[in-house]
């Protein structure tokens, strides 16, 4: 039984307390006196003292570590559905970590729909075309493209799609979470058959909400650009990062003796699965680069050449960490059992995604007429916040589950699996 100790969440709360700190420092009265030296700080280089400049800061940050985190678990939920509709026995054992790897989706979700309400009332500008002068021909900030976006891309049809997401992927949450507590105790082979039926349910309805919500919670950050990959693009990197989230606290638990039945078998599946996410990320991202390249049309090419010029060859760099690491590092057999290997590739993976999601987001951000965000303190800051926030809600919970789904038909299989040619 894991034990969530004193010292732990004392870190946590200070780590908390710290991003909240980094988030909101140039706000602080003494601090908002002080003229900080570009060069010398260039970390700091997207703090503005202009009003105007700052009416995105922190809330890009913000936005981004809380989709980020929240994505996280919504991966983690998708994998566990798989394995539940597989039928899979090997995994059982690691059932109860991913059920709470998935517990920060309801925390998620409202935090996102906190910052559609903000934006709505005018507070922060991250979706600009929420600006309703932009639909009307007579107004100076009429925009062609978003007005004949307008029944799509409009306030009251923008939040009922997304209630509908938010609303569906709690339901499916707590619902699979209370039928496996259920057949823990009962062992009944009716409520396996009912948590197959809910998986199978889940994984429709999340195929589907998924894509919009891909095109509602970021493309719609720029109305004028568009792409058929691109929900299929960002599924595949949550469930990099869920898979890789999911080996990160398994091998935690297993090295303080929480997970005694986790054994190289698992870890090994593990890392197959997590070597096959990244192959699917990097087809995906291949591909929409290679149709765009070919194609050479300009709304759509926009999305490379902006990024190209913010932040160089960034897009580029990033297959280093999201594909040749875990390409070359997890294909041999023996490097998939190896903990420390597979540890720092997953590690590197969730490093990579959050710069794939940074520069999926941050781009279509404009602070003012001449400035685009850069990454500094209050994206630290959202990190340390939103990701101990994520943390101590893992391990509260961790702190009163059982980690054992004895009652589970496959749990035997689980406890005695072997891979076959390893």
């Amino acid at each position: 039984m894991y034990q969530f100790s004193k010292k732990l969440k004392k870190i946590i709360f200070f780590l908390m307390t710290l991003g909240f700190f980094l988030i909101f420092f140039d706000k602080i009265p003494v601090l908002n006196r002080i003229n900080f030296n570009q060069k010398k700080y260039f970390f700091l280089k997207n703090v503005s003292h202009k009003k105007d400049e700052k009416k995105n800061q922190p809330w890009l940050g913000l936005y981004i570590a809380i989709f980020y985190f929240t994505t996280i678990s919504l991966g983690s939920l998708l994998f566990l559905g798989i394995q539940y509709v597989s039928k899979s026995g090997w995994s059982i054992i690691i059932h109860p970590l991913i059920e709470e790897l998935a517990s920060f989706i309801p925390y998620g979700c409202f935090f996102i729909l906190i910052f559609f309400l903000l934006n709505f009332m005018g507070i922060i500008h991250i979706f600009h075309w929420m600006d309703i002068n932009q639909f009307y021909s007579t107004s100076l900030k009429y925009d062609k493209v978003i007005s004949s976006k307008k029944a799509f891309l409009n306030i009251p049809f923008f939040l009922i799609r997304s209630l509908i997401y938010i609303i569906g992927w709690n339901f499916f949450y707590f619902k699979l979470k209370k039928i496996s507590h259920i057949l823990n105790f009962t062992s009944s082979l009716k409520d396996y058959k009912k948590l197959n039926f809910f998986s199978i349910m889940f994984i429709i309805f999340f195929s589907i909400t998924s894509i919009f919500m891909g095109w509602d919670w970021i493309m719609s950050l720029n109305p004028h650009w568009f792409s058929t990959l691109f929900s299929w693009y960002i599924l595949s990197s949550y469930m990099v990062t869920g898979i890789g989230s999911i080996t990160i606290l398994s091998i935690y638990l297993k090295k303080i003796g929480c997970l005694p039945l986790f054994n190289e078998n698992h870890l090994h599946d593990l890392s197959k699965y997590l070597f096959s996410s990244s192959l699917l990320w990097t087809y995906f991202w291949f591909s929409q680069f290679l149709l765009y390249w070919y194609g050479n049309i300009p709304e759509e090419v926009i999305h490379f050449l902006k990024r190209e010029e913010l932040y160089g060859n960034i897009h580029f760099w990033m297959i280093i960490l999201n594909f040749l690491v875990p390409f070359f590092c997890l294909m041999s057999s023996k490097n998939k059992i190896n903990t420390k290997i597979v540890l720092i590739v997953s590690s590197l993976l969730l490093v990579g995604h959050y710069i794939d999601i940074y520069n999926l987001i941050a781009p279509e951000i404009i602070l003012n007429k001449h400035l685009y965000p850069q990454f500094g303190l209050h994206e630290i800051g959202s990190l340390l916040l939103i990701g101990n926030i994520f943390i101590y809600i893992l391990f509260f919970n961790i702190n009163r589950k059982n980690l054992n789904f004895i009652g589970n038909p496959f749990f035997q299989e689980s406890k005695k699996y072997k891979y076959p040619y390893m």
